[in-house]
């Protein structure tokens, strides 16, 4: 399946507010996380796995005149490394707070030592106009996306793989705790109105994004 008006930048804004960070180290899986600025502070989703991630998360803080100390929220979209190995320091540098859904919540706090606030599917958060949580099991226990209603964005997270030509799929088997279940529930997307997709695995869909997931669910 072939997406299109896909954006896969550095660092840049895509939309009003909402910035992605392109993490990726050569010869390595692409890899986004994302700053969404808004009214109520800016809120960071998922930290990047090496160091130098913190050092361009700083960067683009600097571009949007920002600094870490506004970083209010810390969004996880699950336990994988890759997704919260800078955590801790993140934590020491804006004081944040942490959350995830509460299938994650636990282990993500054994592998950091930061608290982690459990989130449940349905539950928002008072950013951005509203930040909804997404749970879709499968990747891990807590894998979840974080839906932006008022701007009509879905964060997936590991939700969806791209690839480099802009196809998308269900996670490979072998970062899932169950394939089957991930591939079934994204489904789940499809009660939700959006026109971007956001992943951290490949190329964000920057228009049609709704009608591409359900091509994908038909597949």
């Amino acid at each position: 399946m072939k997406v299109y008006d896909i954006v896969c930048i550095g660092m840049v804004e895509v939309l009003k507010g909402v910035h992605v960070i392109d993490l990726s180290e050569r010869g390595g899986l692409s890899l986004e996380c994302y700053l969404l600025n808004c009214d109520e502070g800016v809120v960071l989703i998922d930290t990047g796995m090496q160091a130098s991630a913190l050092e361009m998360i700083e960067t683009e803080l600097e571009a949007m005149e920002k600094s870490w100390g506004d970083v209010q929220v810390c969004l996880i979209t699950h336990k994988h490394g890759d997704h919260i190995n800078n955590l801790a320091r993140v934590k020491e540098l804006s004081g944040v707070e942490v959350m995830a859904h509460e299938g994650d919540a636990s282990d993500i706090e054994d592998a950091t030592g930061v608290e982690v606030r459990g989130l449940r599917h349905g539950e928002r958060i008072p950013y951005c106009g509203g930040i909804e949580v997404i749970h879709v099991p499968g990747h891990s226990e807590g894998n979840c996306c974080y839906y932006l209603p008022e701007k009509k964005v879905v964060v997936g997270g590991d939700t969806i793989f791209g690839d480099e030509q802009g196809n998308l799929s269900a996670p490979p088997e072998r970062y899932c705790l169950d394939v089957e279940q991930a591939s079934r529930e994204i489904k789940r997307l499809m009660d939700y109105d959006f026109d971007v997709l956001l992943i951290t695995h490949g190329r964000n869909v920057m228009r049609g994004a709704k009608e591409e997931i359900k091509k994908l669910c038909e597949e």
